[in-house]
């Protein structure tokens, strides 16, 4: 028990203060009335129509000012980008770069999720085109992502939840839960819930990144492999790809090998170069340079190649159309719409929101609540176009997102021409994207990997606390097996957990026995405990452990000025240890409960009159109140006209003993040294 006990004894008062009365409970307390049980319905009624209201003026508000709004930025960016064209230059460049890096990651998505690469692609650009006008975050790009591909595909494969329906009634019913999955997302843009970002710990941010970090990575493993049996790469199954092994394609393996070791090195040393390096992005550097090396070196010296994007699947198409996705009229199939509806809307939140705040520490930029919420919005209008457009949706794309931001985009025009460029590809531009190598891609990928992996992981793993170390640890390895929303939500349970632990044993009470005045009358070795620290479920077993019933005096007095009553399990513990002490014939004095808990001990109290008859006792420490009566006698001697000072050489601090000073000075003098100069004591030497 953190207590320290200490005895006092008074000495007898036999004259007590009568100015104290036994108080009247009601009349104290009249303020903190319950509330009767139906109130909440007018109440939360209340609060629901004042949420509309308000959120219907800022609506009408930004309905009215939109059309003036667009005027001036449109305004506004042509004066910028007239007046500094090297920066349209670079981020018209950089979405360009983007956009072809975002080629073979959508179709390798596309593949995971189980839909036609154009639906990938196609998905990529209405995402970069929408969320780049009206996302949170410039620069930041989205597209078709690894984290929503790999819960579609439950939806989508033939031995899934909706193993009972066709191909095509499977992809409708998967645009119509992207669909739905926007105007979720909507939902949680317009209830503000990005706040709720603040409840991530920073282990859970670590885990987060060094989670996409390894998805980044295994996504672009099947550059290692080949496969024979079919025309197209995407068109393989997994059973029929196959490794590439130095004992069995060892030219082909080695030809990869050099394409992500050139570009890797690309992509660390060309942002160094004087002048050129800064305008020209490192990545689309590495394409070309990769794309050159394969079709000249590779395939006419050598006479061996490695896979290009138009082996691997077919990007070219029609244009977007538009197409009310039908589905069966069923409540199973309904069912689980609406269960993966709200899980992909979750996980894209979630991810997206993260992402942007990685954005916001590659930049240095103060993150704002509200851009996330306009993050949330994006997203959630992006996905519910995709699913009228028969697009597999998507959400943030860290990797891209990190390219963009290494190639010295900080603008919206990176991240909206990357839409358009990535539309211009499967219409026009497939010819040209058909030659880029996929291990160049690859390799352009693993850098993106190498900066999104949180390095000081393996010093915190080495250094820093366990349950720190824990929380990473789950969440990469979750993130990695099954998504990001999950992995978040138990590294903030976790997180939550242990500081419910730790906070349960930070309860400490200082324990007095002295004689005390209580309601006018004085009461003898009374127990006086001041608490300190938050009392709630995690430490409401410490605070009663730290009592004894039989032992302590008839008695109690409870501080808790120091203290926070939490939860119902706080109030449950005082109220138990009032009963306890009631049947050892002994009583439990509360005083200076806060205010906020007052209310709260007021609703969930089983006994409210007698809670209210121990909040209601006048205390007062003995010694101190000797100490004030003693104080007030000496002012009003002071005060009193027949000592006030006349003169001002009367004051008490101006008087002085003239006879003792003079004894003082006297003696100085005749212990005074003597002193000489140097100079003078070596002539008298």
């Amino acid at each position: 028990m953190s207590c320290c006990a200490k005895q006092k004894k008074e000495t007898p008062d036999p004259t007590p203060n009568p100015s104290f009365e036994e108080p009247s409970i009601h009349e104290d307390y009249k303020d903190f009335e319950r509330d009767p049980f139906f109130a909440f319905i007018p109440q939360l009624g209340r609060w629901a129509g004042g949420i509309v209201t308000n959120e219907l003026e800022l609506a009408t508000k930004g309905i009215v000012s939109a059309p003036s709004f667009t005027s001036k930025f449109l305004k506004g960016s042509y004066t910028f980008y007239r007046a500094n064209p090297n920066i349209l230059f670079r981020e018209i460049l950089s979405g360009f770069t983007v956009a072809i890096m975002q080629v073979p990651e959508s179709i390798a998505f596309s593949f995971v999720a189980g839909v036609p690469p154009l639906s990938g692609l196609q998905a990529t650009w209405w995402m970069a085109f929408i969320t780049g006008i009206f996302g949170g975050k410039p620069g930041m790009i989205s597209g078709a992502a690894g984290a929503l591909a790999v819960v579609v595909t439950r939806l989508t494969a033939s031995d899934g939840v909706l193993s009972y329906l066709t191909t095509d009634e499977r992809l409708n019913v998967l645009y119509m839960t992207m669909f739905v999955c926007g105007i979720f997302q909507i939902g949680f843009a317009w209830f503000r819930l990005a706040k709720l970002v603040r409840l991530i710990p920073e282990t859970g941010m670590i885990g987060f990144m060094n989670g996409l970090a390894i998805i980044i990575f295994m996504a672009q493993l099947p550059a290692f492999q080949y496969c024979t049996a079919e025309p197209l790469f995407v068109q393989c199954t997994v059973e029929q790809r196959q490794w590439l092994t130095f004992s069995g394609q060892p030219l082909e393996l080695s030809l990869v090998l050099v394409h992500v070791v050139c570009c890797m090195a690309i992509m660390k040393f060309w942002p160094k170069t004087p002048k050129v390096g800064k305008w020209i992005p490192a990545s689309l550097v590495a394409l070309l340079v990769g794309t050159l090396i394969e079709w000249t070196l590779f395939r006419m010296a050598i006479g061996q190649g490695t896979r290009v994007v138009e082996e691997t699947a077919t990007i070219q198409g029609d244009p977007p159309k538009f197409d009310w996705p039908t589905i069966p009229n069923d409540s199973q199939t309904i069912s689980t719409m609406l269960s993966f509806a709200i899980q992909l809307a979750a996980i894209g939140a979630v991810e997206s929101v993260l992402t942007l705040q990685a954005c916001n520490e590659i930049t240095d930029t103060v993150p704002k609540i509200s851009d996330s919420n306009q993050e949330c919005f994006a997203q959630g209008l992006a996905n519910l176009v995709c699913g009228l457009f028969r697009a597999m949706g998507g959400d943030a794309m860290i990797g891209q997102s990190t390219i963009n931001i290494m190639n010295g985009a900080r603008h919206r025009v990176s991240s909206t021409m990357s839409g358009v460029f990535m539309l211009l590809f499967t219409l026009i531009l497939s010819p040209f994207i058909s030659l880029l190598p996929i291990a160049t891609l690859t390799g352009v990928l693993f850098m993106v990997v190498l900066s999104t992996f949180q390095w000081k992981t393996f010093i915190i793993l080495r250094y820093g606390r366990l349950s720190d170390s824990a929380a990473i640890v789950l969440v990469t390895v979750v993130a990695v097996f099954t998504n990001l929303a999950i992995a978040i939500a138990a590294g903030i349970i976790l997180s939550a957990l242990v500081h419910a632990w730790d906070s349960g044993a930070h309860v400490e009470t200082d324990v007095v026995v002295k004689d005390m005045i209580i309601n006018g009358k004085r009461v003898n070795d009374v127990k006086y405990v001041h608490v300190r620290g938050s009392i709630f479920f995690s430490s409401t077993r410490k605070f009663i452990n730290m009592f004894n019933i039989a032992e302590d005096p008839k008695t109690v007095i409870l501080d808790f000025k120091d203290a926070l009553i939490i939860d119902h399990s706080a109030v449950a513990a005082i109220q138990g240890l009032s009963h306890r002490y009631a049947l050892a014939g002994k009583r439990i004095i509360i005083m200076n409960i806060q205010q906020k808990c007052i209310g709260r001990m007021q609703r969930t109290h089983g006994d409210k009159e007698k809670f209210h008859t121990q909040m209601s006792h006048h205390v007062a420490d003995l010694e101190s109140q000797r100490r004030e009566e003693e104080e007030e006698r000496e002012t009003n001697v002071i005060g009193s006209p027949s000592s006030e000072p006349k003169d001002l050489q009367n004051l008490k601090m101006f008087e002085t003993d003239v006879d003792g000073m003079d004894a003082e000075l006297n003696k100085l003098i005749d212990n005074r040294a003597d002193v000489q100069e140097v100079d003078s004591a070596k002539r008298s030497c």
